[in-house]
């Protein structure tokens, strides 16, 4: 059974050169066969491999249309390239049900400086998606494809994702703005400071194309998906990153054809196929947004000289390590909404207890933190240069 159509696996095996060490990613990236198209079938499936091992190891994606390009002009299979990815091999190339897979090696000295605090890991919630207009998902009886694409797009984040922690939410929140009240509400009920919102903003059928019709069959159409996405940080009430995708394929059944988004038989169409393309290239999208964002640990109780903070081992902390604590207050912004302003201090404190969930952190020169109250923050201080 096909667990992804864009399923891949990692391996990494520490080399030393001098004093570098160089990790061996491997990564099998996948892409559909449309119209006999090779050329394009493999650009994309390699594209996706080199995305997928860059992203694991924690280097930029920013070299992903390079290294692809450069792999494929190589009459060798192998690219020399400087500074983060070098050695990069094309392992295998095989066709499998209508896919293309490539196998990728590639040796990477991730810039470590790029992303301070890859070590945390920054729980998001996630929104279910949204059919916007319900009566597109007529024909086909698609009412439940933003269900099966939260539940693709989930599964490809897991994959491509090493720094969140996914945790669904049981609604989809539909309004544009979130006040200031149901940011904390979100908070404070399910613990996340990042909200993924998305919806499908056309999945409609388009004008009746090829003659592949008889009296038993209706013609061809073309159907459409648009994905609108949303990444943003509730707590700074700022967006991260927003993006909207699009697709078609052809609708190969009759408009009395009934298919479930729930069923394989479904995600084997050509139209599934194009969906698990984008909610892939999504997932990574978002991954490659969140990954370097500063996280935060709030702070729930103060004794004299440590502090309980709402992290813990499951997050990525780690005992010995040192935070910084930031002062968090509130403002009123020009509109007359309450803000947090965070400042920080010049108080430090180390991990000296860890749970799952919680970390306790004691001060490191054991001053007493009497101008620390529950509700402020505390961060990694190689988060703060």
């Amino acid at each position: 059974m096909r667990l992804s159509a864009l399923s891949w696996s990692m391996l990494a095996l520490s080399l030393l050169s001098g004093t570098a060490i160089a990790d061996w990613y491997e990564a099998t990236g996948q892409a559909v066969l449309r119209s006999g198209d090779m050329t394009a079938a493999r650009t994309a499936a390699t594209e996706d491999a080199v995305r997928k091992a860059l992203l694991y190891s924690g280097a930029s994606i920013r070299t992903v249309q390079q290294v692809t390009d450069g792999l494929l002009t190589q009459e060798s299979m192998m690219l020399q390239t400087q500074g983060e990815v070098q050695n990069v091999q094309i392992v295998s190339e095989t066709e499998e049900n209508g896919y293309i897979n490539v196998t990728i090696r590639a040796d990477i000295y991730p810039d470590q400086n790029q992303c301070a605090n890859l070590q945390l890991k920054k729980e998001l919630l996630i929104s279910p998606f949204f059919i916007e207009n319900r009566e597109q998902a007529i024909t086909g009886q698609l009412y439940d494809l933003d269900q099966a694409s939260t539940k693709v797009f989930i599964q490809k984040l897991e994959e491509s994702s090493a720094s969140s922690l996914i945790k669904l939410l049981p609604q989809s929140i539909r309004q544009k703005e979130l006040n200031y009240a149901d940011r904390g509400a979100l908070q404070r009920n399910y613990g996340g400071r990042y909200l993924l919102r998305a919806s499908l903003g056309d999945v409609s059928l388009g004008e009746r194309v090829g003659t592949n019709w008889t009296f038993w069959s209706d013609q061809d159409r073309e159907r459409f998906y648009q994905l609108q996405l949303e990444l943003s940080d509730i707590q700074e009430q700022k967006v991260l990153f927003s993006q909207t995708y699009q697709t078609s394929a052809v609708w190969e059944f009759r408009d009395t054809t009934v298919i479930s988004p729930k069923t394989q038989r479904f995600w084997q169409t050509g139209y599934g196929k194009s969906i698990e393309r984008v909610l892939n290239a999504a997932a990574q999208d978002v991954e490659e947004a969140l990954r370097c964002e500063t996280i935060l640990a709030d702070i729930t109780l103060v004794q004299q000289h440590k502090v309980l903070l709402n992290l813990g081992s499951q997050q990525g902390l780690k005992l010995g390590d040192e935070l910084t604590i930031l002062f968090r207050r509130q403002h009123k912004d020009s509109f007359g909404q309450l803000q947090d302003q965070l400042t920080v201090s010049e108080l430090k404190v180390k991990v000296t207890e860890l749970t799952h969930k919680n970390a306790w952190a004691e001060s490191i020169n054991m001053d007493l933190l009497a101008n620390v109250q529950v509700g402020d923050a505390a961060t990694l201080v190689n988060d703060t240069n």
